[in-house]
């Protein structure tokens, strides 16, 4: 069996009635030069952890696991936009506390393993649009919608012939230290 080395990352996923709230949204408010990213890759990263090894990822879960924070809410009403790499995202009104709580230590986490050392602090966000330049133009603002997250998953993110990038949950991990559903 081959030691290859995965693309991962921790992250929040968008339930069915956020992703069709926000494609609702783009496809009457928001025009583009080229299409928004797929819905079934839409999350908010809470840790990018590229190239990790087997046992890194083993320490990954079981770090993942220890960690104990609470259900919580995100509402987003706001978007934003990288000029430099043409990123248009959403990004929630407010990081609340339980956000950082979970965010800080996996991204503390992969610097310890020496993974990655993000030199970005952490800006949570739903990209929408990858590469796109200029901003898309927005004809109306996104109607504010809430997510409630109570769980985090580890996704391996590759590319496939068939579907182009996919983003694979791998691992999930109920918040409050529920266990894995």
């Amino acid at each position: 069996m081959l030691n290859e080395s995965k693309r991962l990352f921790f992250g929040i996923g968008l339930d069915d009635v956020a992703k069709e709230h926000i494609k609702a949204w783009l496809d009457s408010s928001v025009v583009g030069k080229k299409p928004h990213t797929k819905v079934q890759n839409w999350h908010l990263t809470l840790a990018f952890l590229p190239n990790v090894q087997p046992d890194q990822q083993n320490q990954l879960v079981a770090f993942a696991r220890s960690l104990q924070v609470a259900p919580f809410s995100l509402k987003f009403s706001e978007t934003g936009y990288w000029p430099h790499n043409g990123i248009f995202y959403l990004q929630p009104d407010s990081i609340p506390k339980p956000l950082s709580m979970l965010a800080e230590p996996l991204r503390d986490k992969g610097s310890e393993l020496d993974i990655y050392h993000n030199p970005f602090s952490f800006a949570p966000h739903i990209t929408l649009f990858r590469s796109h330049k200029p901003c898309p133009e927005v004809a109306q603002t996104i109607p504010p919608f809430s997510l409630t997250v109570k769980q985090f998953h580890l996704y391996h993110s590759y590319q496939c012939k068939e579907y182009g990038l996919v983003y694979e949950p791998i691992e999930t991990f109920l918040l409050n230290g529920e266990g894995e559903s």
